[in-house]
């Protein structure tokens, strides 16, 4: 089968310790910045090659990685790492910043440059967006951002309050950015922000209309069940993002949240979630995840042109052969550009 496509992680959190027990999205976040101030310089480049090593043994070949600072932009040869450089810039004098940054990750990246990241609606103020997309613009580049994941978000967008005010930003004794007033998708909206060249990764809490304004700007969603199930108090609407036609990639989101980066996991956690059939689950972590990070000439799927990534998958009991795959137990062997470069004992 195609190898898989990871469309959603932060490798440079990887070696940070156990996911944070928290009692709520905010106070997790907290726990995760407080990490990153503590950690070294050094610290940064080990745990790239660290979560960039889990990902090929568990089959990924593409791996779209946020990554927020420069130590953690030397990304190892395989797998095929596409680098978005994060906007962090909640107040308008932090944007100059936030350039400055971007402009040397697009020069420096060791892994390809794939867009630009604008975190959230509660971390990027309307001026950083703008940052985004013009650079993103300039350079025929994706963007991808954080967007309705969990019910802190919505409550900060719409009223100011809650607990990322009251938790996230005074736990770092930062006020806290203006609100928009809006929910977070039709914010975006009116910042022009969503479009064919935009990837919304979560897409939790969402209502219909929501969905059929994503549908209508032509944005692609990365869905990460793993990571929901411990943060955003639900699951995505996975079957009405299929339903609306919405192109729709999986990601394990950091090992802060998911635990692993085995998207193995999070395309059983789809099935579950979402009420997906194993052949949906398993087309969005391969084709799914390619057309959304637009690699879908070479990645995720057979054929012409295609980067000849390939896993050898022990099969199972199961009705049909995307069945099989998830009922199987271990992956066998990873190809990675028509060679041979793993052979292990993966048990689910």
């Amino acid at each position: 089968m195609p190898a898989l496509v990871n469309a959603h992680t932060h490798l440079e959190l990887t070696g940070l310790g156990a996911p944070p027990e928290a009692s709520g999205f905010s106070e997790w976040i907290l726990e995760v910045a407080r990490r990153k101030r503590k950690a070294p310089a050094e610290f940064w480049p080990r745990a790239v090659r660290s979560g960039a090593r889990e990902c090929l043994r568990a089959g990924q070949t593409w791996v779209a990685d946020v990554v927020s600072r420069p130590e953690a932009l030397a990304h190892p040869v395989g797998p095929r790492c596409l680098v978005f450089p994060e906007v962090l810039a909640p107040w308008p004098e932090r944007v100059q910043a936030a350039a400055e940054w971007v402009d040397r990750a697009l020069e420096t990246a060791g892994g390809t440059i794939a867009g630009i990241s604008p975190h959230s609606p509660y971390t990027t103020c309307p001026e950083g967006f703008r940052l985004a997309a013009e650079r993103a613009r300039a350079r025929g580049l994706r963007k991808m951002v954080h967007l309705a994941e969990s019910l802190d978000e919505i409550r900060f967008c719409l009223d100011g309050g809650g607990p990322v005010a009251e938790v996230l930003y005074a736990g770092l004794e930062l006020r806290a950015p203006h609100r928009p007033g809006l929910h977070p998708v039709e914010w975006l909206d009116r910042l022009g922000m969503l479009g064919p060249d935009t990837v919304v990764v979560h897409g939790v809490h969402v209502g219909r209309h929501h969905v059929d304004l994503l549908r209508k700007r032509g944005v692609a969603l990365v869905l990460c069940p793993r990571s929901n199930r411990r943060l955003s108090g639900r699951p995505a609407p996975g079957r009405e993002f299929l339903k609306a036609g919405i192109t729709v990639g999986l990601g394990t989101d950091s090992v802060l949240s998911s635990g692993s980066l085995d998207l193995w996991e999070d395309i059983r956690a789809a099935v579950e979630d979402y009420g997906w059939t194993p052949a949906e689950a398993l087309s969005a972590a391969t084709r799914g995840g390619a057309e959304a990070l637009g690699v879908g000439s070479r990645a995720g799927r057979f054929g012409r042109g295609g980067c000849a990534d390939i896993l050898v998958v022990e099969l199972g009991p199961g009705r049909d052969p995307w069945e099989q795959v998830l009922d199987g137990g271990r992956l066998l062997a990873v190809w990675f550009g028509g060679r041979p470069v793993e052979r292990t004992a993966w048990v689910s």
